[in-house]
């Protein structure tokens, strides 16, 4: 009797110290796997874009969503494919800034180099009641560009998470990394390469909700 008890104690022990470390290592493993590969989940239509001098709005998805990217939705919302300058924590400051040039164009400026992104149209895109408008501009003849947005392929639990703002759902329970790739290039052969990252968080009543990304990187190299 006192043998089985031990040995029950021993698999109670085991199951509590690999529980413990799968919460502890499933974050740093799910980074390791990211670096090696994510999941696409879409592939938006970067030109025309959005720019009202605080976020950039790019447009619907050309090919995706392969799975609802936020709540049960279908599609991705607007507010989903709108992403400021902000850099991540703890400074938060702006990781570029954008700005028109004398002759309409919108330039992105980083670390000293400049880019040049598009050129104003005139026209602006639908913006919901209340919020500023939204000026469009569209790429120069012979860019490049794509967007994709993608996420982990491994989830990691977030037992302590707490639903501060909300959809009404719970508690997150899960949580995953979402990364927008912008790759831009020009006709001279000038590149910019732009990423976002932040987490999604996973509730069972709302599936995946509204990702928090900031801008993480920005690369820009000269036309050779």
């Amino acid at each position: 009797m006192t043998s089985a008890l031990g040995r029950a104690g021993v698999a109670f022990t085991g199951i509590l110290l690999l529980g413990g470390a799968w919460l502890l290592l499933a974050r740093p493993l799910s980074e390791a796997l990211d670096a090696m590969g994510t999941a696409r989940v879409a592939t938006l239509s970067p030109s025309p874009f959005g720019w009202n001098g605080d976020w950039l709005q790019f447009g619907p998805p050309i090919a995706g969503p392969s799975e609802p990217f936020v709540l049960r939705e279908p599609g991705i919302d607007p507010q989903f494919r709108s992403l400021d300058l902000s850099a991540p924590g703890p400074l938060y400051g702006h990781a570029a800034e954008i700005g028109e040039d004398g002759s309409g164009r919108l330039v992105l400026t980083s670390a000293g180099k400049r880019f040049v992104l598009a050129l104003r149209t005139g026209r602006s895109l639908p913006v919901q009641d209340g919020e500023r408008a939204m000026p469009e501009y569209v790429a120069e003849p012979g860019d490049q560009a794509s967007l994709t947005i993608e996420r982990s392929l491994l989830a990691w639990p977030a037992p302590f998470a707490l639903n501060v703002v909300g959809f009404g759902g719970g508690a997150a329970t899960w949580k995953r990394h979402v990364y927008y790739r912008l790759s831009w290039l020009k006709a001279s052969g000038a590149r910019l390469s732009m990423l976002w990252a932040g987490e999604q968080p996973y509730d069972p009543v709302n599936l995946w909700g509204a990702p928090a990304a900031s801008l993480a990187k920005v690369e820009i190299r000269q036309a050779p």
